[in-house]
């Protein structure tokens, strides 16, 4: 028999169908209805101290004023509740000054995503991804679960073989086009990473197409407060 124009657009929107639940059939796996708030502040709470731990720091995990509501919209997040503010199905972009406590605070979340998802979030400093990619290619990287800590301090432009090259910039199209979770934190603003060259054709930032690749992929959350490192070793003193 024939096959018409009408059974091949039937087949083409079953497949397209396919493709569809195929790429959405792992978005729950972030998320735990049953997960209690007491359960999720206590859990993260003993990781973020553990973390303190590793690093020579021995003090108790400060919830206070500026970042009570992140923790909550977090436990939201792992939830998978609608009434987080933020989007559940992106990543978080997690912005705020020096000390403010967003590596800290990321880094555990991160690991409360792995318990829960079985995926391992891999947490990898800004100013490392370049070896990274030199050692294991930017292919490796452009769909694994990944959290940038401290996103816009790397070198932007590295010279290989006598070309300029910008392999953030590449990283970061890869995932927004393999629609790979991606979590960050940074001393920047979107707008500032935003920019692309100076006056004198010097890389300060991602340029436009970038920034808005980042807003599209992250939830943008600003974390207020000055540095708690200070206020830490008053304490201890």
């Amino acid at each position: 028999m024939e096959t018409t124009n009408d059974d091949r657009i039937r087949r083409a929107i079953e497949e397209q169908k396919k493709k569809y639940m195929e790429a959405s059939s792992e978005l729950n796996i972030w998320h735990s209805p049953s997960l209690s708030k007491k359960n999720f502040w206590q859990l993260l709470s003993a990781t973020a101290q553990a973390i303190m731990a590793q690093r020579g720091v021995y003090h108790p995990f400060v919830v206070d004023d500026f970042n009570r509501d992140i923790i909550y919209q977090m436990w939201l997040y792992v939830k998978g509740d609608e009434e987080c503010r933020w989007n559940i199905h992106k990543g978080i972009y997690l912005g705020g000054k020096v000390g403010c406590g967003k590596t800290l605070l990321m880094q555990a979340f991160c690991e409360i995503l792995h318990l829960v998802s079985g995926r391992t979030v891999e947490m990898i400093p800004a100013t490392q991804l370049y070896q990274r990619i030199i050692d294991d290619g930017i292919n490796s990287l452009a769909k694994r679960p990944l959290f940038i800590d401290e996103l816009g301090r790397e070198q932007l432009e590295i010279n290989a073989f006598g070309n300029k090259m910008r392999p953030i910039n590449e990283l970061m199209a890869l995932r927004y086009n393999s629609g790979a979770r991606t979590f960050f934190t940074s001393n920047f603003k979107i707008s500032t990473l935003s920019k692309g060259f100076n006056e004198k054709g010097e890389a300060i930032g991602y340029g436009q197409y970038i920034g808005e690749r980042i807003m599209e992929m992250t939830n943008i959350v600003e974390m207020p407060g000055e540095s708690r490192r200070e206020r830490w070793e008053e304490t201890a003193g």
